[in-house]
């Protein structure tokens, strides 16, 4: 790694994250250690490519990741990949091929763990330790008898259900060949005995699920290794949490947060050292200290439905006329999942969560937003003017931003076609994805730094020609001038691009302007503020039992008692506009600054 060209990335790729988010926010950097080895084990690994380059950017130490060798092998992606020193990881899931003929299991020998071929060559294509995939069932090779007989580790109930089943047909099989990881351990030990930085996702591959998946035992045993191999250094494990609002979306936002240093004892390196069980226990002990770590900088659920419940109630708990920090936003969503998550059963929390759900169908019903519900408590003057106004505001944006769209539609046509298609393919080749969009926003990334260049030479060429052959300048002249059209079209499409993003939400606040005028909406104000008072007296009284006591939970509250009444007491006030014709306007003025950022937040 030359630090030179480390930190020229570093630089890119801030410019690269700050075109395609909106914000990207860090939280708790001073944490990290400023020399010494350190381990980042960052998660949920929700993105792809793009996670690195948010690490790289805001860790401040130069750090070396691990990463794929199939990813590693690709020209650009590897080309980056060593200027940042990487370090590459064969993956068993990367090399799975295709068995030869099919498996199946004599009843006769089902206890003695041998599996059977029918056309099987498994002295030429298996080894020990190698795994068999068959019918969502996988055993693992103990020892190759011969090209039809294989003996393996154990036989679950599903797995021998299957081979059964399939009787003398047999099943088709995938194997997975075990990966001697001995290089890349050494690899890692030694970045981290010169007192370097190494980043690690310990889930393993990318996803696009709401929670963490059980972590790998690698982290903990790199940390360990070193220690063991040199007693005097003293590796300190860094958790990063990944957070992204519509992590797939263009002028989305992110927040890393860095928790505290996790620093390992040296009981834990001398158990280690022992083998056997007790080096498995030190393993297991170590690892469980990195899941708290990734725990306290993470906002995980258990399905999608429940974080939308969870950011929706958090939504609902935060004063009308309060502006949060995006560290405070975070702070009290994780405060929210883990009340919700240890209180579940608690007929209070339970209930309070039901009557969330049954209002975010309701405002489904509606058509808008938490966040809009509010805005429908203009007079109806008011209302029309506002309505008027702001159809004007979003025509002139987008005939501004129309010329600019219509030079980068290729961009972004191509960037979605393929993103769409690298999505499908990651799809299919996981277990553990949903929709596949963990790959999505780096491919939108990869196509536009491919494709943009590209379109603006193309369009530079085109300028040009058309001056040489029509304008009478000189070659110089001609040259000079497409140069600075290059630049006036970066800088046009990077203005129109800001013109669209605030024409979308102008557009997004009409529909609660149309409501004023054409509905009655004062049930769905009302559930509105009863159910917020609902929310903040069920964290009220649940608060201090998730802390252990009244002191602490009273400590920890970002949001007063008193926020609360003047919340309630503004949250009448505007419900009152909608039966009057004029009203409070700098209240509403100040109202909307704070629920446009509120709209932005997750």
């Amino acid at each position: 790694m030359i630090p030179a060209v480390y930190w020229a990335l570093a630089a890119f790729f801030y410019l690269v994250l700050h075109i395609f988010f909106r914000e990207v926010k860090s939280r708790g950097a001073y944490k990290i250690p400023k020399r010494g080895p350190v381990l980042f084990v960052v998660g949920p690994h929700a993105n792809q490519f793009i996670d690195p380059m948010v690490l790289v950017t805001h860790a401040g130490r130069s750090v070396s990741f691990l990463m794929a060798k199939k990813s590693f092998d690709k020209f650009w992606i590897g080309l980056f990949g060593r200027a940042l020193g990487a370090i590459p990881v064969v993956r068993p899931q990367d090399i799975v091929k295709k068995g030869v003929g099919k498996l199946t299991l004599d009843p006769a020998l089902a206890e003695s763990k041998i599996v059977s071929g029918i056309d099987t060559l498994f002295t030429q294509h298996l080894h020990t330790r190698d795994v068999l995939g068959f019918s969502g069932n996988s055993v693992e090779v103990i020892e190759v008898i011969s090209d039809t007989q294989v003996s393996v580790k154990a036989i679950s109930e599903n797995a021998s259900k299957a081979l059964l089943e399939a009787g003398d047909a047999g099943v088709a099989f995938k194997i997975t060949p075990h990966v001697n990881q001995n290089d890349m351990f050494s690899a890692v030990v030694q970045r981290l005995d010169e007192g370097e930085c190494v980043g690690i996702f310990p889930e393993g591959g990318s996803h696009d699920r709401t929670e963490l998946l059980p972590l790998k035992a690698g982290g903990a045993i790199m940390a360990l290794d070193a220690m063991a191999k040199n007693e005097y250094l003293n590796v300190q494990i860094v958790p990063a949490g990944l957070n992204y609002f519509n992590a797939h979306k263009w002028r989305s936002r992110a927040v890393i947060e860095f928790g505290d240093p996790i620093q390992i004892s040296r009981a834990h390196v001398e158990a280690y050292k022992k083998g056997g069980e007790a080096k498995r226990e030190a393993i297991s002990q170590v690892l469980d200290e990195i899941y708290k770590g990734m725990k306290t900088v993470t906002v995980t659920a258990p399905d999608y439905d429940s974080l939308m419940l969870i950011q929706a109630a958090r939504r609902l708990y935060r004063p009308i006329h309060m502006k949060l920090t995006i560290d405070e936003t975070m702070y009290l969503t994780r405060r929210f999942a883990e009340i919700f998550t240890k209180f579940g059963d608690d007929p209070q929390v339970k209930a309070t969560i039901e009557h969330v759900a049954a209002y975010n169908r309701l405002l489904k019903s509606y058509g808008i937003q938490d966040h809009q519900v509010m805005r429908t408590s203009f007079g109806k003057r008011e209302a029309i003017g506002k309505f008027a106004l702001r159809v004007a505001e979003a025509f002139f944006l987008f005939a501004f931003a129309a010329p600019g769209a219509l030079l980068h539609a290729p961009i972004a046509l191509l960037a979605k076609k393929i993103s769409e298609k690298k999505a499908a393919e990651a799809l299919r080749e996981s277990s553990v994805k949903i929709e596949g969009r963990d790959v999505i926003a780096t491919w939108k990334v990869l196509v536009s730094l491919v494709v943009a260049p590209l379109l603006y030479v193309m369009y530079s060429i085109i300028f040009f020609i058309y001056l040489f052959f029509t304008s009478g300048f000189t070659i110089r002249q001609c040259f000079l001038s497409t140069l600075v059209f290059a630049v006036v079209t970066v800088v046009f499409g990077v203005a129109a691009m800001r013109a669209s993003e605030i024409g979308v939400d102008v557009i997004k606040s009409l529909r609660p302007l149309y409501l004023s005028v054409f509905a009655d909406t004062d049930d769905l104000r009302r559930v509105r503020a009863e159910l917020a008072a609902e929310i903040n007296k069920t964290m009220t009284d649940v608060g201090p039992r998730f802390y252990n006591s009244q002191e602490e939970f009273e400590k920890s509250r970002i949001i007063r008692p008193e926020d609360y009444k003047l919340g309630e007491l503004l949250t009448e006030e505007m419900n009152k506009k909608k039966s009057k014709s004029r009203g409070s306007t700098a209240l509403t003025t100040e109202w909307e600054e704070v629920e446009k950022s509120e709209a932005d937040s997750p």
